[in-house]
């Protein structure tokens, strides 16, 4: 189960290292790094989920719902500051 409190500090990381990373880029498209590494993520975890299963898979499934409902939220706040 460390690997839970492991992506649990990669996804704060992530989502914490947001807004500087949007207010320094120059460029548009590196804007969508941070969504990008949380879209991944959350796939990792879905893989994990599905090919351990049971109870830890359980734990997995729900980090993953996690790491999409983060990378929707970091779109929405790269497209709301971006436009």
């Amino acid at each position: 189960m460390i690997e839970l409190g492991f992506g649990l500090v990669i996804l704060l990381a992530c989502v914490l290292a947001l807004k500087p990373i949007i207010t320094r880029t120059e460029r548009p498209n590196f804007r969508y790094i941070p969504v990008a590494t949380l879209l991944f993520g959350a796939m990792i975890w879905l893989v994990m989920a599905i090919g351990v299963g049971g109870k830890v898979g359980i734990g997995y499934g729900v980090m993953s719902i996690v790491y999409f409902i983060a990378c929707f939220g970091a779109y929405m706040y790269v497209h709301t500051r971006a436009s």
